[in-house]
């Protein structure tokens, strides 16, 4: 099978990053998943994903929306999609000032993330 893209997706909550995972592969995407940013680390060198779907509200010192001047410092090139439930302005405010590609609530559609990812990768 050819895959459309590499994504990694960071969340803390199992659950989310089972149903999320599944989603992204049957939309074509290969898909490697981490619980927080220093597994997602070293997957950025391991996997080499196209973009990344970082939730913000992660536990240990080192948060997703402090990420991802460190993940750019690995991958320059690396897109990055904010996927949190916290009020949209606050998540789009993270997003503006961490310099995310784009900022996707979780309170909505799973198609709204999936568009978002082909649209920053010029998939169609």
């Amino acid at each position: 099978m050819e895959y459309k893209a590499n994504i990694l997706l960071v969340d803390d909550d199992e659950l989310i990053l089972k149903m999320s995972s599944q989603l992204l592969k049957k939309a074509g995407f290969r898909v490697q998943t981490a619980s927080n940013t220093i597994g997602a680390g070293y997957l950025l060198k391991d996997f080499d994903p196209d973009l990344v779907v970082l939730d913000i509200n992660l536990p240990g010192s080192f948060s997703g929306d402090h990420a991802c001047d460190a993940f750019r410092a690995l991958k320059p090139d690396l897109k990055i999609v904010f996927f949190s439930g916290i009020e949209a302005a606050e998540l789009d405010q993270l997003g503006r000032n961490n310099k995310a590609d784009a900022c996707v609530n979780k309170g909505g559609r799973m198609s709204e993330l999936i568009e978002t990812i082909k649209g920053l990768l010029h998939i169609s």
